[in-house]
């Protein structure tokens, strides 16, 4: 049960400091906020300070900015109609932003030296087997820095094994820096041959560990946090491509479940799993579709190209027509997961 309540208010917390983006942004630069909420549901408490009404709502996750004339005309001068429009821009983008910031930050906190020798596993082969089938001519040397593997960046050494079980053969096309050159081996040849310690077969690839201090860490979470958001990318590509279909993804429940899970095997791995639906939820509403903010910065780039706005009724028919859908596939998706609860149990 406290894994529970602690995912349910981690995942309320991402959408909060979601809100919180767009609210900072608005009011540092001059835009009335009228709501923000903490919550979602019947209001707890509520409070007026500076013309902005503060209400704590029942449900432990969620939350709203209300900005003045944020989807209709106004004439407040503060409203956000009136904002200059890289302004409105930045205010838009403000909350997917804070979820980059935090996602970051967590992955930051969290991230510690993973190889034996108290320093971190980089995509640099300190060692090839010589019988392994990757190893000759053509093949990867002890000293390469893996770039790429069939087209996928190497961004971490977790990204070699994503990438070998993204292809179709055992025949991979590698880039790597050698002696400093960048170097592509088009047909590398990983199969698990050689014999290993513990009875299983291995490519017979050991990569290098790296000692460093902060800036060590900070170059590791980078490349974390890159990667994550390149996984959202990378699933949001299958889904489309018909690889994932839709009755395989997860709303809050799902989330919220496979987080307390995670909580109660590893808090490190909690904290990266949130730091990973932080990113996610970045990017998610980065995506230039109705009712999400990529779609309200489509808007407000035909307002630069066209150099006055749509009229605010016909945009709002479209988020309108968008929220219609997002809602009717959260309540898929939220059954889906109920439904999944229920035959495990």
């Amino acid at each position: 049960m406290l894994q529970i309540i602690l995912a349910v208010l981690a995942f309320g917390m991402l959408v909060i400091v979601h809100e919180f983006g767009h609210f900072i942004t608005a009011k540092r630069g001059g835009v009335q906020v009228n709501e923000f909420w903490i919550g979602m549901g019947p209001t707890l408490l509520k409070k007026e300070y500076h013309g902005t009404l503060y209400c704590l709502k029942l449900l432990p996750f969620g939350g709203a900015c209300v900005m003045e004339g944020e989807d209709g005309e106004s004439e407040n001068e503060h409203a956000f109609g009136k904002a200059s429009l890289p302004r409105r821009m930045l205010i838009v983008a403000a909350g997917a932003l804070m979820n980059f910031a935090v996602g970051f930050l967590i992955v930051l906190a969290v991230m510690q030296p993973n190889g034996p020798e108290g320093g971190y596993i980089i995509s640099t082969l300190e060692s090839v087997d010589p019988a392994s089938t990757a190893a000759g001519e053509g093949g990867l040397q002890a000293g390469d820095e893996i770039l790429k593997v069939d087209g996928y960046r190497i961004l971490q050494r977790e990204d070699f094994n994503t990438a070998l079980m993204r292809g179709n053969d055992t025949v991979y096309e590698v880039v790597v820096r050698r002696n400093g050159e960048r170097v592509t081996l088009p047909a590398v040849r990983m199969e698990a041959t050689v014999p290993g310690e513990d009875g299983r077969r291995l490519i017979g690839l050991t990569f290098a560990e790296q000692q460093g201090g902060f800036g060590m860490r900070l170059n590791m979470s980078v490349r974390a946090s890159v990667n994550y958001a390149r996984l959202v990318w990378t699933s949001l590509g299958q889904l489309f491509s018909g690889q994932v279909g839709v009755d395989q993804l997860s709303g809050p429940v799902g989330v919220a479940g496979v987080m307390a899970n995670t909580a109660k095997y590893s808090m490190v791995y909690f904290f990266r799993l949130v730091a990973f639906i932080s990113i996610n939820l970045g990017v998610m509403n980065l995506l230039p579709l109705p009712a999400l903010d990529g779609g309200r910065l489509v808007f407000l780039l035909i307002e630069a190209v066209r150099r006055k706005p749509v009229p605010p009724k016909y945009e709002g028919y479209v988020h309108a027509a968008g929220l219609m859908l997002l809602l009717a596939l959260m309540v898929y998706v939220t059954g889906q997961d109920i439904f999944r609860m229920m035959t495990r149990g």
